[in-house]
């Protein structure tokens, strides 16, 4: 399978589980009719907002799982950008291999991985004294792994982008240049996720939040690395 191939089959992968995605949608019980597009935006400029008008709108468990599938989606395509665009040698030589790899964590284990995390964060926001649901705090991250996937693209594209240009300026090569664009994403997400769960459990300032998951996610990228260090 040749590059082009590999993209097509990328594609095709897209537009099934988009198609998926948007039928999720179409059964929803309670769609307030505004565009997700304007959610987006709108969280962007205040997620906190965004977040309780979602809660309040109480969203069946079709949207919420919607919400997590097109986050893969758009998860899915930024990785597969940095994979096609500018990869490495080594990853050209199996990169249809990788991409049906990433396929399969992405679709399977990111998805698994969500409904786990939220209990997980239920369970200490009700150590804490919060009244806040399961559900309710499933919809403040499904909805935070949403309004952040675009900010993952964005960063793929630019360290595509500079990927190639390294080729003409070296200095692009320096790991400033290639590690911030690949951090864009997960930081845009523990901000979104912090300011939604803030808010799903009536805390009154975002920072504490923001600080305690900003910890965590330190500490298992320091663990994956050890992790993969000893592999």
């Amino acid at each position: 399978m040749n590059a082009e191939q590999t993209v097509e089959s990328a594609a095709a992968l897209l537009d099934k589980h988009s198609a998926r995605a948007r039928r999720l949608d179409q059964v929803s019980e309670r769609d307030s009719g505004i565009p997700l597009s304007h959610r987006v935006f709108e969280a962007w400029k205040n997620m906190r907002a965004s977040t309780r008008a979602l809660l309040d709108e109480r969203p069946s468990e079709a949207r919420l799982l919607f919400f997590v599938l097109l986050s893969d989606v758009i998860f899915f395509l930024a990785r597969t950008l940095s994979l096609v665009v500018a990869p490495s040698g080594a990853t050209q030589a199996f990169l249809p291999l990788e991409i049906g790899l990433w396929l399969i964590l992405v679709f399977v284990l990111r998805t698994a991985s969500l409904y786990v995390f939220s209990g997980l964060v239920c369970f200490a926001g009700r150590g804490l004294g919060s009244t806040a649901t399961w559900r309710e705090t499933r919809t403040a991250v499904f909805w935070a792994s949403l309004v952040a996937a675009p900010v993952g693209v964005l960063g793929a594209l630019i360290g595509s982008g500079l990927g190639r240009l390294s080729t003409t300026f070296p200095v692009f090569r320096e790991d400033v240049f290639v590690i911030t664009p690949l951090i864009l994403g997960p930081v845009a997400f523990v901000w979104f996720l912090s300011a939604g769960v803030a808010e799903a459990h009536g805390s009154k300032r975002t920072s504490p939040v923001f600080i305690a998951f900003s910890i965590l996610a330190f500490m298992l990228a320091i663990g994956t690395v050890v992790f993969a260090a000893r592999l």
